[in-house]
């Protein structure tokens, strides 16, 4: 029987969809290997270099971020006070209201790359069609089962955000 390194033992996890527990093991922040999984966001702030904090989305924003072992992420946050929008159009809302619920929610996928405390997303999809073939560069922190993230020009919305996740 052949022993299964840490390496192999994320990518056996993440080819099923478990994610792996993590939270006792000590993970350097350059290591790809800490960031695989998916991440429940806790906050997502816009950084104006003053004391206090401002919610991107509003109070309790929710999201998921998804690192696989095979250098692939997805990212989809919104905030949870948006205007009902009814699929698959969004048709009985007005032009106001799809305005509103697009300006509070983010989606997009592709590939990253980790080089020291910095991860690299490759847009692939967005729901902003400007970012498919952008590269957006995100500081990271990894502590335990917090990760957080900076996020670094080109920026969406054209400030920097502090994005902090959990395990989930």
């Amino acid at each position: 029987m052949h022993a299964l390194s840490r390496k192999g033992l994320l990518e056996a996890a993440a080819s099923f969809g478990v994610l792996a527990a993590m939270a006792n093991l000590p993970v350097a922040a350059a290591e790809p290997d800490g960031v695989v999984g998916a991440w429940s966001l806790v906050s997502f702030d816009v950084d104006e270099g003053k004391a206090t904090t401002q919610p991107r989305f509003g109070p309790s924003p929710v999201g998921y971020l998804i690192y696989s072992a095979q250098a692939r992420m997805a990212a989809v946050l919104a905030g949870t006070h948006r205007p009902e929008l009814r699929s698959p159009s969004g048709s009985g809302a007005s032009e106001a209201q799809r305005s509103e619920s697009l300006r509070n929610f983010l989606a997009y996928a592709g590939r990253y790359e980790i080089r020291g405390d910095r991860v690299f997303h490759h847009v692939e999809v967005s729901v902003f069609t400007d970012l498919v073939g952008v590269t957006l560069e995100r500081q990271f922190k990894l502590a335990g089962d917090t990760l957080t993230i900076r996020t670094l020009p080109p920026e969406i919305w054209g400030s920097s955000n502090v994005l902090v996740w959990k395990r989930a």
